[in-house]
């Protein structure tokens, strides 16, 4: 018997009940997988609460994890019973074991701990897919980076700071300035100063502007971004943490700057890509470029507690539970 974690209503953390399950023989090309360490995100509050809606209960939330094969179904290649996996984006993670598609797995190198894998898997494959896939920055550019101390934002800056782009990162607020620098950030600007962000931008780059802006926030960052772009730059929208992004298309049009809104599945829909992205991002972490996550950690039987926390901002670091 396997646990897992259901929900038979939306609402609070209370409609997150444990229960025991058979797990069925994986399908043609499905793989059995006994987890290890499972990822908790905000998006997981979303799916929690009912503000985005799932297909009907009973239902298992959480999208990301890590742990081993235990059975694979016919057709599956690349992937054996004892290999090392995680994957990003596959609903219903909150369980002990679970069926997931073939082709939503990455091979785990042998030094990374399943919860490091679970904590920054999804994070991790979209910050290298933004820097090295949706923008391709040469070395010596700048980029501007919002959320530079967050979970995406963190990721991105070292990622960025790895291919020798240099980056000047925001924050919302003056404490968050070391987070940023110590992620990676040459220039962290703060949102709350009051000062002229985009005129500090322009003055670091000599008046040009930076070549690429990655902005996940949004509507609070929106008019800085275009600002602060270089005329022909690229300018990444990939988050609305804020409310979405309002630009003047004919603003953005007099620039000549290169709109995108991408996602992971988008941007990297081939598994082989993806594999190749996730063996940069544990090699990156290995060598230091890019910090280990902190991890905070919950049996899967108090996923609550888990989500109690998060809601409250309690907790620290990366939220992972443990079976």
């Amino acid at each position: 018997m396997s646990l897992v974690i259901r929900q038979y209503a939306y609402g609070g953390p209370e409609t997150l009940t444990a229960e025991e399950e058979t797990v069925r023989e994986p399908g043609p090309e499905e793989v059995r997988l006994r987890q290890h360490a499972i990822g908790v995100n905000f998006v997981d509050l979303s799916f929690r609460s009912g503000r985005i809606p799932s297909g009907g209960f009973p239902l298992t939330i959480g999208v990301e994890g890590a742990g081993e094969v235990v059975a694979i179904g016919p057709g599956v290649t690349g992937v054996a019973p004892g290999d090392r996996v995680a994957y990003p984006i596959a609903p219903g993670a909150y369980a002990e074991e679970r069926i997931v598609p073939a082709t939503a797995l990455v091979r785990l190198p042998d030094d990374v701990d399943f919860d490091v894998a679970a904590a920054v898997i999804t994070k991790g494959l979209l910050a290298g897919a933004l820097v090295d896939r949706v923008t391709r920055l040469s070395a010596g550019d700048v980029a501007l980076v919002h959320a530079a101390a967050g979970a995406v934002g963190s990721l991105v800056t070292g990622w960025a700071r790895a291919r020798d782009v240099r980056v000047v990162g925001t924050v919302g607020s003056a404490g968050k300035v070391a987070a940023a620098r110590a992620a990676g950030a040459d220039l962290v600007l703060a949102l709350d100063s009051g000062a002229d962000l985009a005129g500090e931008v322009l003055r670091y780059t000599g008046g040009r502007g930076v070549a690429a802006v990655f902005d996940g926030v949004g509507a609070a960052t929106a008019e800085l971004s275009l600002r602060a772009v270089a005329p022909g730059g690229r300018l990444v929208l990939f988050g609305s943490a804020s409310g979405p992004a309002d630009l003047d298309p004919r603003a953005v049009a007099a620039k000549r700057v290169e709109l995108s809104t991408p996602s992971l599945a988008s941007t990297v829909p081939d598994p082989v890509d993806r594999q190749a992205i996730a063996d940069d991002l544990f090699r990156l972490i290995a060598t230091g470029r890019i910090p280990a996550p902190r991890l905070t950690t919950y049996p899967l039987k108090d996923v609550a507690d888990a989500h109690r926390d998060l809601e409250s901002r309690r907790s620290t670091g990366s939220l992972v539970l443990t079976v």
